[in-house]
């Protein structure tokens, strides 16, 4: 047992570390107050040692002193490095002359401010100077640039480059302190040593040779080799996170080991003396992280790597667990907001959940399998449950096929890793033989690709988002841990026990006080509000200053009557009927005499005259609208796409004439009424379709879609008006299978009640929903 404790005593200190600087980067006022409670327990444990000489040779005191000592080291961090993080000097909002230290570059795809889709630059950079008021100031900014171009001298991390920047505070749970974009030319100051244009020009080479393989084998291979994710499609990143395999792109420790083994093994037949090869493996290494840039999963494997070859050097044993403990350790004091990168946690974790629960796990799974397929399965098992915690913050689901898609895809994973960097190295120096080896590496490649895929069409369990899910998951890992590990004693198992009950008393006090948050204090800057009105369509456009649009009502009064005195909405500047089904128009006449102007497409007669003639009487000035009509309704500018004028012959009324409006305000939104797949590729094949941020799901999440449509449109974020349980099995699994491929994140009132939808401070889309937001909006109806 002592032997275990010497082994992961190191542990305490790094995870107090890691939750420490997570803590006091989101909040840095409080650094003083963390350094100043770290000093005075190190020194009241060294009193306690001075008095009791007897306790200074306890291991568990020396543990507590280090520990003290290591929460002291990362608020000082934090204290020293966030002036120059976030200088308080810095103009936000208008345009300032900088100086910047390109990190990376990656291309994206976003919208404009008309709406059209455009090919821009993510640039992750340093600012290292700003001119303000005539006068140059130095900084250590971290940022993300938007840049239309960059030339591609500057593109090579470790350029300098001076642009004028017009800059905004990111959150403060974002890893970066501003975001910003360039107004005027970028030109280059510095350019980047001779050893960061070598890599720059190695990887531009293995792009463009795996840009010339078919299908989702050459979009991928980038990232197992070298990281590169830039070809890596939306639908194929879903797939990879659905499958719980997308650790595999992000180069981590089974990449430095399969360099530094390599290399290990080729300077002992060598018979180089154990010095050189420790020296050429750390070269080595020291490369590849300059090639694969130094991403947080990288920085870990790099140390931990290190640790284990200057225990080679010196002849002694190097252990995994304090390895990895001494590199959180270093990582976190030396840079505190690693701490909050998803990348360096989950790298973390895994490695741990590999050193500590893999022999326990296929333990317990040999009482029952052969030893080598228990072996096997423990080695995923054990890297899923100790990344659970953060991969269900991320995306609040717990995949079913997730250890079985690792067991078929780890397998090829290092042969695309070493095949794909040999191609690499080789493509400048021997082109043939590197593109020969490309062709090979494609092979694994297109393997993992295929298992994603199908992995990502298995079912997912539900989870609670958020903070109240996570801890969820780490009181459930704590008790599985308590279960696998025979090895520990009683006294360590009953604490594991009893922290993990009151961590899932904190998260169940969590979600229970995030339910009462969202009935309490919904968010007011909401743009489009989807109500729940059961098995029907009513969402409500806010134009600002009192200004309120409606499309459509549901079919009973009640439920859309209930939802605007919720909002607070007495008067309706506009309401759109975008066809006459019942469960879209049902409860117009209860809303009519609010509302000033009534949008309405072509009827077909009977029933649907009859309440056209209705909201007229109750004072609405009644239009019927086609194809390249538009109005205002406050800040909102809305356009008709749809219907045709007259109504297509082929497609008719009804449902392939409901009226589709563009919304255009700070978000760009798109309603569709219950227009099916013919009609949705008509009006995509008009080129009257542009890229939005929100799309209205059309029919409620019938099967009668077009993916073509739905990948078109390149939103972020999908709304259903759906009934729970309905007779209709709304939303169906090809429409959620849709909307999962192009990376459209389903929002749905049967499950998540009334919806309030803004745009976000970091220029995203941000959905608050009325019920916690869980996995199970992926799940089709019964």
């Amino acid at each position: 047992m002592r032997t275990a404790v010497a082994r992961t005593g190191l542990l305490l200190p790094a995870l107090l570390a890691e939750a420490l600087a997570a803590a006091l980067t989101l909040a840095p006022a409080l650094w003083p107050l963390a350094a100043a409670a770290s000093a005075v327990a190190a020194g009241a444990l060294l009193l306690v040692a001075a008095l009791r000489p007897r306790l200074r040779r306890r291991r568990t005191l020396r543990l507590l002193v280090a520990t003290a000592v290591c929460a002291g080291a990362v608020g000082v961090a934090v204290g020293l490095q966030e002036p120059a993080r976030a200088p308080a000097w810095l103009p936000i909002g208008s345009a300032v002359p900088a100086v910047l230290r390109i990190e990376s570059v990656a291309p994206v795809s976003l919208n404009d401010r008309a709406g059209a889709l455009t090919r821009r630059l993510l640039v992750q950079a340093v600012l290292v100077r700003a001119t303000v008021s005539g006068v140059a100031r130095p900084a250590a900014a971290p940022l993300v640039v938007f840049a239309d171009r960059l030339p591609t001298a500057a593109q090579a991390p470790g350029t300098t480059v001076a642009v004028d920047l017009v800059l905004h505070r990111a959150p403060p749970s974002d890893a970066v302190a501003f975001t910003a974009s360039t107004s005027g030319g970028v030109r280059v100051v510095g350019r980047a040593d001779a050893v960061q244009q070598a890599a720059q020009g190695l990887r531009a080479g293995l792009a463009r040779r795996t840009a010339r393989l078919p299908g989702d084998g050459g979009a991928l291979l980038p990232g197992l080799s070298i990281g590169d994710t830039s070809r890596v499609s939306r639908s194929l990143d879903q797939a990879m996170k659905d499958a719980s395999l997308s650790h595999l792109t992000a180069v981590s420790g089974a990449n430095c080991a399969v360099v530094t083994v390599a290399v290990l093994g080729l300077a002992a037949l060598a018979r180089l003396p154990r010095w050189a090869r420790g020296l050429a493996a750390g070269a080595a290494l020291a490369g590849f992280v300059v090639l694969v840039t130094p991403q947080p999963s990288v920085l870990r494997a790099a140390v931990m790597a290190a640790v284990a070859l200057a225990c080679l050097v010196s002849g002694r044993r190097a252990a995994g667990v304090p390895a990895l403990a001494v590199a959180v350790l270093v990582l976190v004091i030396g840079d505190p907001w690693l701490a909050r990168s998803p990348g360096f946690l989950l790298s973390a974790l895994a490695t741990g959940g590999l050193l500590l629960l893999t022999r326990p796990i296929a333990d317990r799974l040999g009482r029952v399998l052969p030893r080598r397929l228990a072996l096997a399965l423990a080695v995923p098992i054990a890297a899923q449950l100790a990344c659970e915690p953060v991969l269900v913050l991320l995306q609040p689901a717990v995949p079913l096929a997730g250890v079985l898609a690792n067991l078929l895809a780890e397998p090829a994973a290092p042969i695309a890793t070493v095949l794909g960097l040999v191609a690499c190295l080789l493509l400048p120096v021997v082109p043939l033989l590197g593109g020969g080896i490309t062709v090979l590496a494609w092979v694994p490649a297109a393997w993992i690709a295929a298992v994603a895929r199908l992995g990502a069409a298995a079912p997912s369990i539900p989870w609670p988002a958020g903070v109240a899910g996570g801890l969820l998951a780490v009181a459930l890992l704590l008790l599985a841990v308590v279960a696998a590990a025979r090895s520990l004693s009683r006294r360590t198992r009953a604490i594991a026990a009893v922290l993990a009950g009151l961590v899932l008393i904190a998260g169940a006090g969590v979600l229970a006080g995030g339910a009462v948050a969202r009935v309490v204090a919904p968010p007011t800057d909401w743009e489009i509000a989807g109500c729940d009105v059961g098995q029907g369509d009513a969402f409500v456009l806010n134009g600002g200053a009192g200004h309120y649009a409606l499309v459509d009502t549901g079919r009973q009064p009640a439920p859309i009557l209930a939802c605007l005195s919720r909002l607070g909405i007495r008067r309706i500047d506009l309401m759109v009927l975008t066809h006459w089904d019942a469960d879209h128009v049902g409860a117009s006449r209860s809303v009519a005499d609010r509302v000033g102007t009534a949008f309405v497409g072509p009827t077909d007669r009977g029933a649907a005259d009859s309440l056209r003639s209705a909201i007229a009487q109750a004072g609405a000035h009644v239009v019927q609208v086609r194809r390249g009509e538009q109005t205002r309704v406050g800040r909102l500018r809305i356009d008709v796409l749809w219907p045709e004028d007259p109504p297509s012959a082929v497609l008719g009324t009804g449902n392939p004439a409901s009226i589709t409006l563009l919304v255009t305000g700070r978000l760009r939104s798109l309603f569709t009424g219950d227009l099916g797949e013919d009609a949705q590729n008509a009006l995509l094949d008009d080129g009257a379709l542009p890229p939005v941020d929100v799309v209205k799901v059309a029919h409620h999440g019938s099967a009668d879609q077009s993916p073509a449509f739905y990948a078109a449109s390149g939103a972020a974020v999908g709304l259903m008006g759906v009934g729970a349980h309905n007779d209709y099995h709304h939303p169906t699994a090809r429409l959620l299978r849709i909307l999962r491929a192009d990376g459209i994140a389903p929002f749905r009132t049967d499950q998540d009640g009334l919806l309030l939808v803004a745009r976000g401070t970091d220029g995203g889309v941000t959905v608050w929903t009325e019920h916690p937001v869980t996995a199970a909006v992926w799940s089709p109806a019964p």
